[in-house]
């Protein structure tokens, strides 16, 4: 996972879910999850100067759709004698609420799409002529073992993408991630993206435990302008 962001990162409380009878189980769990202030980028074809292949990409796009880069920066951390936290997800629900159905914003690409435990993240992502995220390694696993992997990201080319994260053999669920997303959505409609943060925490009594984060307002809903 990457060691950096410029996001300032906002330390988020897990809570338990409702739903589950555990009436010994801490109700909530501090310090262990922290996402960044979401940054949004608009990607118009006046501001593609560098690249005339987006530019041209964007022009013939215009009239319909517009594109943006969302980033979210999470980051997992341990505390000494803490239970582990084995699973987490990541989900955006991107939505144009003055839209028809057929007219929602979509993730039209999503980083990270996988990463191993073998192969961590180098360098910085880039963007094709169409605007679909290259991805910034190659997974592979070493002769004669088995690639675990510890996030999946599903949901490109849909209103609901989300990340997963796993804990995997010797590797706990430590560390940074950034997460992006470029959006397609409907040309002069102002849209949101509704974030929600879910994890699993192992306890030593009572076994795995379903939490949710308690997200504040600034990372909870993100605008997305409209162009």
């Amino acid at each position: 996972m990457d060691d950096h962001s410029t996001a300032p990162l906002h330390e988020v409380d897990l809570v338990l879910e409702p739903r589950l009878h555990a009436p010994d189980a801490p109700p909530r769990v501090l310090g262990r999850v922290s996402l960044g202030s979401p940054v949004v980028r608009q990607l118009s074809a006046a501001s593609a100067t560098s690249d005339p292949d987006w530019r041209e990409f964007l022009e013939a796009e215009a009239e319909h759709s517009t594109y943006l880069m969302l980033s979210l920066f999470c980051a997992f951390r341990a505390a000494p004698g803490s239970d582990p936290i084995v699973d987490a997800a990541v989900g955006v629900h991107l939505k144009a609420p003055d839209a028809p159905a057929d007219r929602q914003p979509i993730a039209w690409s999503i980083d990270p799409k996988r990463r191993s435990h073998a192969v961590p993240r180098t360098g910085r992502i880039s963007l094709t002529a169409k605007l679909t995220i290259i991805e910034s390694t190659i997974e592979y696993a070493p002769d004669g073992s088995v690639e675990e992997l510890f996030v999946v990201g599903m949901g490109e080319h849909d209103s609901d993408p989300e990340w997963r994260f796993r804990a995997v053999s010797g590797a706990p669920l430590i560390g940074d991630e950034e997460l992006t997303i470029v959006v397609k959505a409907p040309a002069g409609t102002p849209a949101r993206a509704d974030v929600t943060v879910a994890a699993t925490v192992k306890h030593r009594r009572l076994g795995l435990l379903p939490y949710r984060a308690d997200l504040p307002p600034v990372v909870r809903t993100v605008d997305l302008p409209a162009m």
